[in-house]
């Protein structure tokens, strides 16, 4: 069973540059040809020629809208001129008739491969040249035109039809490189969602069930306290969870053993953010908050929050706790700087940076867009 190759967009635009360019320069070569016909000639019987050369010239323009048809109707005239011409020889100028048709017999072969299919083309090129051959066996007078004519004919429809080939064989190339670096990009871009779906899980789990068992974990743990953070874990691991909204960001984390303060910009609107960045700037928030909980050995957290643009949003999760060196920070330890904060951000077209120095506290800056 065959299938029909798809023709590219390079290739299709190579095949329709090409068969426009030879059917422009196949009319004007004819037609210049023509036109040095009646010079110091008999103007009756150069009028007859010309009018005849034009009229097929203008039947081959007006076939062309039908490319099926377009070689048929172009080589019947053409074999009629190259069988008769030899024959009536009428009068000319200082054109021979010969000399007028070598090359309009070579620019009509020759064309016809680059707006034909390969069989048409042959058809064009075999029909051509023995009409030239049977002309010439048939002449009358000095007619200069004959086998080798015919022959050269055949060799220049081949080395047309190859240079077509070749062209449309290069620009088949193209697309298919084309073809094939899309088809990569899909799959970088696929790898890169599922890595990020894989990052957000597993902040997600860091966020929740991590915390949740760390404080499990501590002496005398346990109580409506520790049941209800696991029924919030639970609510957040549902698959659909509830987009954020820019008064979510302006409301106040909630701690168990921290104070904290919330600086809200001055006569702040609602500005045009989109849902997903705000879910990950909340998300970042709670982990940068959830970290001061856990490390930073102080009883206050400050959350700054500033719109610089309309679109655009600076939140700043600031304490004076005992601080920490951020690149001396392992880079399998502390998910939750690096997952639940940094690529997190990130993902969303974003950023988040760490400030800090023992002794001087910490403060996480989270921006979006990305700086």
């Amino acid at each position: 069973m065959h299938t029909m190759r798809h023709t590219g967009p390079v290739e299709t635009s190579v095949k329709t540059a090409a068969a426009r360019i030879a059917l422009v320069a196949r009319v004007l070569v004819v037609v210049a040809c023509t036109a040095l016909l009646p010079i110091g000639g008999t103007p009756a019987a150069s009028a007859v020629v010309v009018a005849a050369v034009l009229a097929w010239q203008l039947g081959f323009v007006a076939a062309a809208r039908w490319p099926r048809w377009t070689a048929a109707v172009d080589v019947v005239p053409l074999a009629a001129a190259c069988v008769l011409l030899p024959v009536f020889h009428p009068p000319h100028g200082h054109l021979d008739l010969d000399d007028w048709a070598r090359p309009v017999t070579s620019v009509c072969v020759g064309a016809t491969q680059f707006y034909t299919r390969p069989r048409a083309g042959a058809v064009y090129t075999l029909v051509t040249s023995a009409a030239v051959w049977l002309g010439s066996t048939r002449a009358t007078g000095d007619w200069d035109l004959g086998g080798s004519q015919a022959v050269m004919l055949l060799w220049q429809g081949a080395l047309a039809r190859c240079l077509i080939v070749l062209v449309s064989r290069s620009a088949r190339r193209v697309d298919d490189l084309a073809i094939a670096t899309a088809s990569l990009r899909r799959d970088a871009e696929l790898t890169t969602a599922r890595r990020a779906d894989v990052e957000e899980h597993l902040a997600v789990l860091h966020d929740t069930v991590a915390a949740t068992l760390t404080a499990a974990s501590a002496r005398g743990a346990g109580g409506p306290e520790l049941r209800r953070r696991a029924r919030s874990d639970l609510s957040r691991l549902e698959p659909a969870p509830r987009a954020g909204t820019f008064a979510d960001l302006t409301t106040p984390p909630q701690s168990d053993t921290l104070g904290v303060v919330t600086v809200l910009p001055p006569a702040h609107g609602t500005p045009a953010i989109p849902p997903y960045a705000i879910n990950a700037l909340l998300l970042a928030r709670d982990e940068a908050v959830r970290n001061v909980e856990r490390h930073a050995g102080t009883a206050e957290v400050r959350v700054e929050l500033r719109l610089p643009t309309a679109d655009s949003v600076e939140l700043d999760v600031v304490d004076d706790g005992r601080g920490f060196r951020p690149d001396e920070v392992p880079g399998g330890v502390h998910l939750g700087l690096r997952l639940s904060i940094d690529a997190r951000m990130r993902r969303v077209g974003g950023s988040a940076r760490v400030v800090s120095a023992p002794g001087k506290g910490t403060r996480v800056e989270l921006r979006w867009p990305a700086p």
